[in-house]
């Protein structure tokens, strides 16, 4: 086993090599012919041996993604893992170990295995130079942790933020598409009012003029119920 790779790594390269595996291609034996059932009807060519295995082939690999995909790989690994140091703790629990050492299978981006590191390295035979050396290497260790684990609230608030955001990627369809449409609702409405102010408009300024012409051709002022008359034709 290769000792600088962690217990999920080498677990993770079984299981996609056994994938690669069942993913061949599948190809019959050159003397299949010998071994199949006698047919009545006509035998079977080569090519449509072939365009079926073809079939079958594609079928198989298309399955083989979608079972075994990357996540499920590593969701494996992981609990194989989690059931190895889980048997590895219940055994430390039962047998007293007069040296303890840092296992090199040890999976050291696990925040639990992090915090069980030594505050110092138990190797009496160690010099000052490797215990200062390791001292810093697992402060060092557990500050990445740390910064990991604020990256990883981070990426956890920003998938949030992003799945509630996730109506506004097709705003024509999901947005009110009558105020984002050329052709809208709101487009045709805005120029139906253009157009009832603009004749509004020119029924206000004609009687504005008509106003104008009445009162120059009259040299008297107008009582209150003719006024009333004159605004009621105005309307």
């Amino acid at each position: 086993m290769d000792a600088s790779r962690t217990v999920s790594e080498l677990k993770s390269a079984f299981i996609r090599a056994q994938v690669r595996i069942l993913s061949e291609s599948l190809e019959p034996p050159e003397d299949w012919r010998i071994y199949a059932t006698e047919s009545e009807e006509d035998e079977l060519s080569d090519k449509a041996v072939q365009d079926a295995l073809q079939k079958l082939n594609g079928t198989l690999k298309q399955h083989n993604r979608i079972i075994y995909s990357s996540q499920a790989i590593q969701h494996v690994a992981q609990q194989i893992t989690s059931l190895y140091w889980s048997l590895v703790s219940q055994a430390a629990h039962n047998v007293d170990f007069s040296d303890k050492r840092l296992e090199t299978t040890v999976d050291l981006c696990s925040h639990l295995n992090i915090t069980q590191l030594p505050a110092e390295l138990e190797d009496q035979h160690a010099s000052e130079e490797e215990r200062l050396r390791y001292q810093e290497l697992r402060e060092r260790l557990m500050r990445l942790d740390t910064e990991r684990q604020q990256r990883q609230r981070r990426l956890d608030q920003l998938r949030r933020l992003q799945k509630l955001l996730e109506p506004f990627t097709e705003p024509q369809n999901n947005i009110q598409p009558n105020l984002v449409t050329r052709d809208g609702e709101l487009v045709q409405e805005l120029e139906k009012m253009r157009m009832l102010v603009a004749r509004v408009g020119g029924r206000i300024e004609q009687s504005k003029e008509r106003s104008t012409s009445s009162e120059r051709s009259r040299p008297y002022a107008l009582g209150a119920d003719e006024k009333l008359a004159a605004l009621l034709d105005m309307t």
